[in-house]
């Protein structure tokens, strides 16, 4: 097939050795032998053996292939045949010519190259090359790491052999050593070359190639192609590629070499070569490593040859030179080489000491007129160019620089378009190195001490011009040789007695001045770890070297030397001088001499930085120096003209004094440095009278100015300072992370500066050099050095400035003032150097220098290295903007009105300026540049780490920042203008190549050893932090995450586009989905991986804002359906899952929410939950969508069974198993600590919201126990030992407490978010499902047998799950339809006893709940409802079984009057709907007891006098009626009417009517004026709605009423009588209307006639039960009877 795997396959076995390489580092003896033993047990290891065996051979181009390709039609193997347009055959064949490969396998790269268009933004022939030369790079790494291991391997056997190691070496040996290949016996067709022939036939084509690729450049040249973008990039990405390839190659043959699989005329074929090379470039310092291999192995006792064989190549080696040399110096440094390391044979005991017939004497001589020749003809000069140029970086030293013009005479450079040195080749070339140094002390002891006298005898006679200098060479040598390796370093210390140690001692006596300088220079470099350090400076020390000579290098001799040129500087002051270039002479002895003493001072001051950094004996011996002798002569050489690079030098001294020093040597070094640059140190000098005159604090402004000004003029010098000051700012060693000082004295400069402070050296770095002088250099290097030394400094500044502080004064109990190292925390603020950062941070030139750093050309940034001054400038940039957008609001709100009160004064000198304050904040400084978001995307493809999450972070602020939404949205409100951040990302493509690398990333390969430690874990992380930030600071909106996804922006809509990214699949939101779909939550065993879940979890969340906003609903909706998304997450087990192993931890008990693993299991909580949200969602898109086939689908995949096409369904667990899996929080509860200690501390100023909940943050509140520890220790309180431990005690179980807090917090809230998504599931299912009959019925009881367990468990100590499952079981009851429950199939009929049960076990849960009066009465009026549904659906389903009302009834028996009384309460004391809850359950157990007969729930509400204040609260009836019309509050309503419809329940049994009516219904009635007047002049009759709510008010009423009397029969029916006696006028007027009379009868509403008619039948209902108008008639004719009495 087209896509083989193999660069698939050479990726994951880099990584593979990667990490095995790191476990060796790590843990050598334990985990790093098990995990190489494990490394030939990979898989891939022999799908790669044949790529090994065939090294870099490649097919060559062919007519058939070519023919072929021109047809059209290709077969890869096996595979189908494949087509091809014309286009893309011309991009074949443009490939197999550049590349010279065949056709075929040119069209399988094109093939394979189409997933890198997108990632890479190339044209599809750019990434077929690129793809070609990575796999080749990743072939020979391998092989480089396959062979560095296989070494590693011998060691540890060598050691112990275990049994478990050496398959490793076996399979290095027989794919990549070849030793299975026989000889030269082999002589068959098949034959293969052994491995060091081919490998120098590789470097040979390689060579060739580049060859053949200059010429094509000189071509294009000539036709004018040469400047076309696309044919540079091409030409420079295959020239660095070759070259590295070469390079590796190299280092490939040194372990061959070593390996002993060469043979003797591999060497000479080799040495042939070598020696015919034309001109000095990369090729002779990519193979004199090899050369230096087949000198150990073949002319050295520590090889492998015999002294017989290496006599014989001694003459082939040293042979005088023919017409093919052309580099003399290459052949004199092979010689040398080979003389310094044959010389071993003739030493004594050696093999060579004791040959016959050999005049020993004689060949010594020889050999060291061989070497003294070679040397002659510049041995010494190119190797030490060598490793000079091997070790060229950016970071030039100008004291190197120095040295080099000093000692390269013979040697060229090498060409400018040299590709850096990689690490492996310099390791390897030092390490041969090293060899012949040893191999130079130790056997030709003669040459050195003849090179010694030949040195001390030409200065003696003046002859310093023609001075050979090899001695100072060879010491130059060992100091590149050994720099940086410490391990090897330490052979000149660890034995006294070995020859190195000796020669050190040698070295160190009768100097000369340059070999002074470069014994200095190798003294350093030995010095490259603390414990070489301390040798060196014990090595300096007098007192340990008393035979040594009194001229030997000594401490004592070196600062003699410096305060001596110190004070002669001083008096005669001396420009800076510099070694003039080789073809120039100097003019006198006199100025060579000086030269060479300033030379020497540098390397004196060179010295003093690398041991006082490194060494922590050597600094406390330079500080406890009488008077300080070092400082103040450092200074003095700072504050006079000695020398520019004096002056560069005394600061790196000083700041490697400062490594590892205390807070009080930090405000010493301060206070020195003030005096300093105030002139003290300048007036010294100075005559009584001179110094007198010039005093004063202008004076002491003035010695300022001047110190500055002569800094600023030298590049060094300020680079140095900068550098200084930077580490002084910096928090000293042992101070403790609050940062609550300052770096220097409150006081510093307070006698000669309106204020105190560092104002003047921030304003000189900040203002000047950075901001001005910086633009003036030429130099892009020093640029960009100058620019990383100046943020540095500038980001020190900030980042030890703790805000923390004034939120403690504010919100804890701590008194910060008495508790800070400053006198107030007023001090701090105004003081710190973070303040006038700060104010830079607002000038408009310093933020447009800002910008420019990061605003970098894409190919330097891909050039360079990581520790690059470009990289690091960058870096630094970055990090201060998002220290700065992360402090802003504490320097304006806080600092900045403090700083401001206080009367600054502008400065107008050039050397200090004051900041403009262009801009009001850093988002309006940022907004200055239309390019930033576009810099900042591109540094996430550049593999640098620490750039690319800095990078990421900055741009999740700048996302969520108020100020920069509303920048980038602005425009005119009257239109909709799109994001500006949009349309700039958009504008040059920018959009498309941040995005593809963001999926690169994405899609990369997780390193399963360093998990998420590793570097593309890291990088993912925040790739997904900053898309989720961007998106939930403004979710509703088009946004660059929205872009950089994959979506079209409009204004105010996303869309997708034909043909873009998201339509063909490949966005960076398509890269989301495998992590979620195809990353597994754990390994094979079971056990969760937290670092997995965190992955799944931060791409869970962005799918979530997507999929609920309305903005990116549909679309993403949509993919993920098609992506099958819902049916992976249940395959996952996100909906019920939930592992007890954790990282290997079992998830129970308090201690494990203290561990890193609960992290994951917090995380995984939070995923279930927005996995259930998501089926939710999805299940009612697809329902209003229609789209009845998935819709099945997904309830079979939530039954348990998801159906695949073509396969058997997979069974899942069902979305009704659901509660098991729920974490059970018991098994975390712990109660806190009792700390008396800490028993008055406020901790809450250390809550911060987080999503869900508010949780301790732990570094605050470590601060806030080193306030309290500061406040006590200051209250002059005598603290004993065992006090302090008991303290520590105390706080540590405070913050373990604390994390344990946090995590359980999380865990609860989580826990319920994941029962609330799933009980709104379920509530989906249940109103989406389409079942019917039994199948519904069935589907009811499934989700009772899930609410239940839950809600017995949880109903009332736990009301916040209890009220989810409550809402759920309420939303099932009142779908279910008993009616339907009336089957007369047996299996139905088991299903339908079944949840008859089910339902009579939650009537049993509620009126426990209640009984017990839980605590929410939300939860209780759910309670409520529920029994209601359930009494009222076995009052109208009952059918005649008095059984179940039976069953009802004992039960609610059982609670007693505590339920009624729980009730009760509820009905008068709770809000809105709990009360008509509650009475709306009175009144079905009312209703109930009337059924049954039973007067128990009428006589205990009676007994609670709860009837008694129901009737009477009547008497506000009606204006309670008429406040809710006009409020429209529908809760009230329902309660109003809930209570109406319990009081007619009660009239209608006898005890209830006479309970009622004994509470004086009527009385009540009477005082609510209901019936006083007639309702169209008590309502607007224009209000037809409030004029039918008073009639329903006034039927409601009346009913009760008239249901009361008849209940009651003749008890009450005069109190009837005189009810409607009382309101005669409006019965009369309501039956009138009824009856149709009276005026605008015609026109009444139909309701509100209803309404009318119902009241008019209530009114008659009242006067036949009452015989009112027989009672009426009868006292009429009383009456008429008795007037014709009386009147008769």
């Amino acid at each position: 097939m087209a896509d083989d795997g193999i660069m698939g396959a050479f990726q994951a076995l880099h990584r593979e050795l990667a990490a095995v390489a790191e476990s060796l580092k790590e843990d050598r003896e334990d985990q790093g032998r098990q995990a190489l033993a494990r490394l030939p047990d990979n898989p891939v290891l022999d799908l790669l053996a044949d790529k090994f065996l065939h090294l870099l051979d490649k097919p060559g181009r062919k007519k058939e292939s070519r023919d072929s390709v021109l047809a059209g039609k290709v077969r890869f193997d096996d595979d189908d045949e494949w087509d091809f347009n014309k286009e893309f055959q011309e991009i074949i064949l443009q490939v197999a010519d550049d590349l010279d490969l065949d056709e075929i396998e040119a069209t399988r790269l094109a093939v394979q190259a189409g997933q890198d268009e997108e990632r890479l933004s190339r044209s599809r022939k750019e990434c077929a090359v690129i793809r070609f030369h990575q796999q080749r790079k990743y072939l020979l790494s391998c092989m480089l790491a396959l062979l560095e291991l296989s070494k590693e391997e011998d060691e540890l056997l060598a050691d112990d052999d275990s049994g478990s190691l050496g398959r490793l070496g076996h399979y290095v040996s027989q794919n990549i050593l070849r030793n299975s290949v026989p000889g030269a016996a082999n002589t068959g067709a098949s034959a293969r070359p052994r491995a060091v022939p081919a490998c120098a036939a590789a470097l040979a084509d390689i060579r060739a190639w580049l060859q053949r690729l200059s010429e094509q450049v000189n071509g294009a040249v000539m036709s004018g192609r040469a400047t076309e973008p696309q044919a540079q990039e091409t030409y420079e990405f295959t020239y660095i590629s070759l070259m590295q390839q070469h390079e590796l190659l190299a280092v490939i043959l040194c372990y061959m070499v070593e390996k002993h699989v060469a043979i003797e005329s591999d060497f000479v074929d080799f040495l042939q070569e070598f020696r015919r090379a034309g001109r000095y470039d990369y090729f002779i310092v990519h193979l004199l490593p090899v050369l230096g291999t087949y000198i150990t192995m073949f002319g050295s006792t520590e090889g492998s040859a015999s002294v017989e064989q290496a006599r014989k190549l001694n003459a082939i080696v040293c042979q005088q030179s023919d017409a093919t040399t052309k580099l003399p110096f290459l052949d004199a440094a092979i010689r040398c080489w080979w003389i310094a390391e044959y010389s071993g044979w003739y030493m004594e005991d050696a093999a060579g000491s004791v040959l016959a017939n050999v005049d020993l004497d004689e060949e010594d001589i020889q050999r060291s007129k061989q070497f003294t020749e070679a040397l002659k003809d510049g041995a010494f000069d190119f190797l030490l160019t060598v490793m000079l140029d091997t070790k060229t970086t950016e970071w030039q030293d100008p004291f190197q620089i120095k040295l080099r013009t000093w000692v390269q005479k013979r040697t060229p450079t090498l060409p400018p378009d040299t590709v850096p040195f990689s690490a492996p080749l310099q390791s390897r070339l030092m390490a041969k190195m090293e060899m012949f140094v040893d191999a130079f002390i130790s056997n030709m002891p003669d040459v050195l001490r003849k090179l010694k006298i030949e040195e001390d005898e030409q200065r003696q006679a003046g002859q310093r011009q023609q001075q050979d200098i090899d001695l100072e060479r060879f010491l130059l040598l060992i100091a590149h040789s050994y720099e940086g390796r410490p391990e090897a370093a330490d052979a000149f210390w660890a034995d006294p007695e070995s020859n190195l140690a000796g020669f050190l001692q040698w070295a160190s006596r009768r100097t000369t001045t340059p070999l002074q300088t470069a014994f200095c220079e190798m003294l350093q470099s030995l010095s490259d770890d603390p414990e070489t350090a301390t040798r060196a400076h014990e090595f300096l020390l007098d007192e340990g070297h008393q035979l040594r000579r009194p001229s030997s290098i000594t401490w004592a001799h070196i600062l003699k030397e410096l305060e001596f040129y110190v004070e002669n500087a001083t008096k005669k002051p001396v420009g800076p001088q510099a070694i003039a270039p080789r073809a120039m002479k100097l003019e006198n002895e006199r100025a060579e001499s000086e030269a060479e003493v300033l030379m020497l001072q540098e390397a004196y001051l060179r010295l003093v930085a690398k041991l006082a950094s490194q060494s922590e004996a050597c600094r406390s011996y330079l500080f406890q120096l009488p008077n300080h002798k070092l400082v103040l002569l450092l200074f003095q050489a700072i504050s006079n003209p000695v020398g520019h690079q004096i002056r560069t030098y005394a600061f790196r001294a000083l700041s490697g004094l400062m490594t590892q020093r205390s807070l009080q040597q930090n405000h010493a070094m301060w206070a020195t440095v003030e005096s300093c640059f105030t002139g003290q140190y300048f007036l010294s000098t100075m005559s009584p009278r001179l110094q007198s005159s010039v005093a004063g604090s202008q004076a002491q402004s003035s010695a300022m100015e001047v110190l500055f000004q002569q800094i600023s003029s030298n590049f060094d010098d300020v680079s140095s300072f900068v550098q200084f000051l930077t580490v002084l700012v910096s928090p000293p060693d042992g101070v403790r992370s609050l940062n609550d000082g300052l770096p220097y004295p409150e006081d510093l400069g307070a006698l000669t500066r309106t204020r105190p402070g560092i104002e003047p050296y921030i304003d000189f770095v900040l203002g000047h050099i950075f901001t001005t002088r910086n633009q003036e250099y030429r130099d892009p290097t020093q640029q960009r050095v100058l620019r990383y030394h100046c943020l540095d400094f500038a980001l020190a500044c900030i980042c030890t400035f703790n805000e923390d502080l004034i939120v403690f004064a504010n919100e804890s109990n701590i008194d910060v003032d008495s508790a800070l190292q400053t006198k107030d925390l007023e001090t701090y603020v105004s003081l710190h150097p973070f303040t006038r950062v700060m104010e830079w941070m607002y000038d408009s030139k310093f933020m447009k220098g800002v910008l420019d750093t990061v605003h970098q050309n894409p190919s330097d940034i891909g050039k360079a290295a990581p520790d690059s001054p470009l990289i690091l400038a960058a870096l630094r940039a970055v990090e201060l903007l998002s220290k700065a957008l992360d402090l802003q609001t504490t320097f304006l709100n806080v600092v900045r009105p403090i700083v401001r009160s206080q009367n600054r004064p502008q400065s107008r000198s050039l050397y200090t300026p004051t900041a403009n304050g262009a801009f009001s904040s850093v988002e309006d400084g940022l907004t200055t540049s239309l390019t930033l978001i576009s810099d900042l995307g591109s540094y996430c493809g550049v593999g640098h780490l620490s750039l690319t999450t800095a990078s990421l972070k900055l741009l999740e602020k700048m996302s969520t920042s108020p100020r920069m939404i509303s920048a980038w949205q602005s425009g005119s409100p009257s239109q909709a203008h799109r994001n500006r951040a949009i349309v700039a990302l958009e504008e040059h493509g920018d959009a498309q190549a941040i995005a593809g690398a963001f999926t690169a990333e994405l899609l990369s390969p997780l390193d399963e050893h360093q998990e998420a430690s590793s570097a593309d874990y890291q990088i993912k992380v925040s790739i997904l932090d900053f898309l989720y930030s961007c998106l939930k600071a403004n979710p509703d909106r088009p946004t660059i995450a929205h872009l950089l996804l994959g979506f079209h922006c409009s204004a105010n809509a996303l869309s997708i586009e034909t043909g873009s990214a998201f339509d063909q699949g490949s966005a960076l939101f398509h890269s989301l989905l495998p992590i979620m779909m195809e990353l597994p939550l754990g390994d094979e065993e079971g056990n969760i991986l937290s670092w997995f879940v965190g992955l799944k979890y931060k791409v869970m969340r962005i799918l979530k804002l997507l999929w609920s906003s309305p903005l990116s609903a549909s679309p993403v909706l949509s993919e993920l359906r098609d992506n099958d998304f819902l049916f992976h997450i249940l395959l996952q087990g996100l909906v019920t899952r939930q592992s007890s192993i954790w990282d290997g931890q079992e998830a129970s008990g308090p201690d494990f929410l203290t561990k890193p693993a609960a992290e994951g299991f917090v995380n995984h909580l939070s995923m279930r939950a927005m996995a259930l949200e998501y089926i939710a969602h999805e299940l009612c898109s697809v329902t209003q969508g229609q789209v009845p086939a998935l819709k099945r689908r997904i309830f079979d995949a939530l039954g348990g069974q998801i159906v695949i096409d073509g396969m058997e369904a997979i069974t899942v667990p069902s979305v009704f198993e659901f509660h098991d899996s729920l974490p059970q929080e018991d098994d975390f509860k712990v109660p806190p600590p009792q700390l008396n200690t800490f028993v008055d501390l406020d901790i809450r100023a250390c809550l911060e919201q987080d999503d869900p909940s508010p949780i301790y943050n732990l570094a605050k509140l470590q601060e806030l126990l080193v306030l309290k520890r500061n406040q006590d220790s200051r209250s002059n309180q005598i603290v004993l030992p065992e006090d302090v431990a008991q303290l520590d005690m105390a706080e540590e179980t405070l913050m373990l407490y604390a994390t344990y807090s946090n995590r359980f917090n999380q865990t609860r809230v989580y826990s319920l978010e994941i029962l609330r998504a799933w009980t709104r599931l379920l509530m989906v299912l249940t109103d989406c499902n389409d079942f019917k009959g039994p199948h519904r019925v069935s589907f009811f009881l499934q989700t009772l047998q899930a609410i239940l367990p839950g809600l017995e468990k949880y109903a009332f100590e736990k009301p916040d799950p209890a009220l989810e499952l409550a809402k759920l079981a309420k939303v099932v009851l009142f779908k279910l339809d008993f009616a339907e429950m009336s089957s007369s199939d047996k299996h139905n009929r088991t299903v339908e006893s079944l949840i008859s049960d089910k339902l009579f076990l939650l009537l049993q849960i509620c009126l426990d709940a209640i009984a017990k009066w839980t605590a929410s009465q939300e939860l209780r009026a759910i309670y409520y409802s529920l029994c209601y549904r359930y009494l009222a659906c076995v009052l109208d389903n009952s059918h005649g079984s008095a059984s179940g009302l039976r069953r009802t009834t004992k039960i609610i028996q059982s609670f007693g009057d505590k339920l009624l009384n729980v009730v009760c309460d509820d009905a008068f004391g709770g809000d809105a709907r709990c009360q008509s809850a509650a009475l709306v359950l009175l009144a079905t157990l009312v209703q109930l007891g009337r059924k049954e007969g039973d007067h128990y729930v009428v006589e205990a509400l009676n007994k609670l006098n709860f009837i008694s204040i129901l009737v009477d609260s009547l008497r506000d009836i009606l204006q309670e009626w008429v406040t809710v019309n006009r409020n429209g509050n529908p809760d009230q309503q329902n309660y109003l009417d809930s209570k109406l419809v319990l009081l007619l329940q009660l009239c209608q049994t006898g005890q209830g009517a006479k309970h009622v009516l004994h509470a004086n219904i009527f009385r009540a009635v009477e005082q609510s004026g209901l019936f006083e007047v007639d309702p169209e002049l008590q309502v607007d009759s224009a209000d037809a709605k409030a004029l039918e709510k008073h009639y329903l008010l006034l039927v409601k009423v009346a009913q009760i009423i008239s249901v009361a009397i008849v209940s009651r029969g003749s008890h009450n029916i005069l109190q009837g009588r005189r009810f409607l006696a009382d309101h005669r006028m409006l019965v009369a007027h309501v039956l009138k209307r009824s009856a149709g009379i009276g005026p605008g009868t015609g026109r009444t509403d139909p309701v509100l006639a209803g309404h009318i008619d119902d009241l008019a039948e209530a009114f008659m209902v009242i006067m036949t039960a009452t015989g009112f108008l027989e009672f009426e008639n009868q006292a009429r004719a009383e009456d008429t009877r008795s007037a014709r009495i009386l009147f008769h």
